[in-house]
């Protein structure tokens, strides 16, 4: 098969890169494949959700009725997301049983999307600089960890769809033709924005680089994406939420931003072309003119959402427990080297490279195309610095022009007649590659834990203890925030609170009960009918109560001083977990 522009693309090659790959991240997981095992909150609460839906909860109600019973917390997740788990599971349920076929699903689906990601990240690369850069491209994906280590088997939440649709908004910019590239880039980004308001910023910059054309004398561009921006935001608005709930959420696509969108796609769409003939300076007047009123109406209707923080509505004692320990959402600079490095490194790599390939430009044309790559890019690795977990857009990014300058160096080594010059040439090749896969053991390895100590609490293994939960009868449980989901997921209980921001006042619930003295905890349990109380004294989130609160309740329950109103539940002890019942 061959790209666009006439060159082939090695489908067969990044297959077996994948293939390669999907068994190296099943190895790494072997044992540990099942839903007890989620590494991270929000894909066993995501499972739950399919779940939920499965079992006849509406397609537009995405409320969390086991989280603070009996009101639930109204989720600001999406049904898109959904889709392709719940399609597995109905297909495979019939074969395997429900319980085989959530757990193939959640391997299968992010190791689809990590596919896909691949074929596309290879499809950009071949048709710009040939197929050897389609097979590098396909490789840099795999070895970029804040993009691979999303979509390894169970990583089933929504970060990894985000890369890709960042990824094909990429594709449809820099390679596409005016009017189909900048619609196709508006949809991506429209689904995007759906799954999670987090791309906002994204599609800013990608407005930017359309306003930059459009300032260059080609108003196509500008005009395309807004209106695929605005009219897919739309569409998927209704598809996914309805109208049940039109308030003006900040933390999710909402009536306001569509407002907006629509009015700035209005504006690109019906007055800037009538503009075309008069100087570009005079669209870019009216564009700011649109700009102010697209400010006003979100002033006027949800001033709430004007501020850069979307968390301001949060307690503060659950921004300071909570939100301030998840690491995946702070900058980069509050990150470990390592975590940096791979964050910034493999961007910084797409960046040179662009400057490289803008100064070997044939033409004007060519130069422009380069300096707009090289903004998209610089927008991606800025925004990723801010908040980590977007980080692998610009990884994404990075892998296109990487691959040119990989490529161009294996030329060269493969063109080499001296051995000695060939062996030069390694080191270099290597250390283009290296960034992208510097530190993969803290990632993506779970590393045996050493021997407890004598008095050490033992390392937390949910899976030790899912079964015992799941034999007991049906109640409230008052756990942490982190292990509130993986109850959710393997037993029928209920939780006080889950790490989800819309949850706010069963969070500072949670926390105070965690915090305070041990008649405090007595009440909040009360209030939301909770029988059973469990820890992890080896947990994070454990340590973090007994720093804050030495002589809080949770610090007595890690040192054997539990209230007598509690009566320990015999639970295995391999599961470094404790669990005590209401007397």
């Amino acid at each position: 098969m061959t790209a666009p522009n006439g060159r082939a693309v090695p489908w067969s090659g990044v297959l077996v890169i994948w293939l390669v790959t999907s068994l190296a991240m099943l190895g790494i997981l072997w044992g540990r494949l099942d839903v007890a095992s989620f590494s991270d909150a929000d894909d066993a609460l995501r499972l739950q959700q399919v779940r939920d839906w499965l079992a006849g909860q509406s397609w537009f109600d995405v409320t969390q009725y086991r989280v603070a019973p009996p009101a639930g917390v109204p989720m600001h997740w999406t049904r898109i997301v959904d889709l392709p788990i719940a399609a597995l599971i109905v297909m495979l349920r019939p074969l395997l049983g429900t319980a085989q076929a959530e757990v193939i699903a959640s391997i299968a689906v992010p190791l689809l999307t990590l596919l896909a990601t691949m074929m596309l990240a290879a499809n950009l690369a071949a048709r710009r600089f040939g197929p050897q850069a389609g097979l590098v491209a396909a490789l840099l994906v795999t070895f970029a960890l804040p993009v691979s280590i999303r979509m390894m088997p169970l990583r089933i939440d929504h970060h990894a769809w985000q890369y890709f649709l960042a990824l094909a908004a990429f594709g449809s910019i820099t390679g596409g033709r005016p009017g189909r590239g900048g619609a196709l880039a508006g949809l991506a980004l429209a689904a995007s924005l759906a799954i999670s308001l987090e791309a906002l910023p994204l599609a800013m910059v990608f407005a930017g680089v359309c306003t930059l054309r459009l300032w260059r004398g080609d108003g196509r561009w500008l005009g395309a994406f807004m209106a695929g921006l605005a009219l897919g935001a739309v569409a998927l608005f209704l598809g996914t939420r309805g109208l049940n709930d039109l308030a003006d959420h900040c933390d999710a696509l909402s009536p306001v931003h569509l407002a907006v969108l629509l009015w700035a796609a209005a504006g690109c769409a019906l007055v800037l072309p009538r503009l075309r003939r008069h100087p570009p300076m005079l669209s870019l007047l009216v564009l700011g003119l649109f700009g102010a009123g697209a400010a006003a109406i979100m002033g006027l209707r949800a001033p709430q959402c004007l501020g850069a923080d979307a968390f301001a509505a949060l307690d503060p004692i659950v921004r300071s427990v909570w939100l301030d320990a998840i690491t995946e959402g702070l900058p980069v600079w509050r990150q470990s080297a390592a975590v940096a490095f791979t964050a910034l490194l493999p961007p910084l790599l797409g960046l040179i490279a662009c400057w490289r390939l803008w100064r070997r430009a044939p033409d004007a044309v060519a130069r422009q195309e380069m300096i707009d790559m090289a903004l998209l890019l610089a927008g991606a690795t800025l925004i990723g610095t801010l908040v980590l977990r977007v980080s692998g857009v610009a990884c994404l990014f990075a892998a296109v022009p990487a691959a040119w300058q990989v490529q161009e160096q294996l030329a060269r080594w493969s063109a080499e007649r001296l051995l000695l010059r060939r062996m030069l040439r390694v080191p270099l090749i290597v250390g283009l590659l290296m960034p992208w896969a510097y530190a993969i053991a803290p990632y993506a390895v779970t590393r045996p834990s050493p021997p407890a100590r004598d008095k050490a609490p033992m390392p937390c293994n949910f899976r030790a203890l899912a079964p015992t939960m799941a034999a007991m009868p049906r109640t409230t449980v008052l756990a942490g925030l982190d292990l509130g989901p993986a109850l959710l997921a393997t037993s029928p209980h209920n939780v006080v609170a889950t790490g989800h921001h819309r949850g706010n006042a069963a969070m500072r619930d949670l926390i105070i009960a965690f915090l305070g003295p041990d008649h405090g905890a007595r009440r909040i349990m009360q209030k939301y009918g909770a029988t059973l109380v469990l820890t992890c004294p080896a947990g994070r989130e454990t340590q973090r109560y007994i720093k804050m609160a030495p002589d809080g309740f949770m610090a007595h329950l890690a040192q054997d001083k539990a209230p007598q109103w509690l009566v320990p539940v015999d639970v295995p002890p391999a599961s470094g977990i404790r669990v005590w019942r209401l007397r």
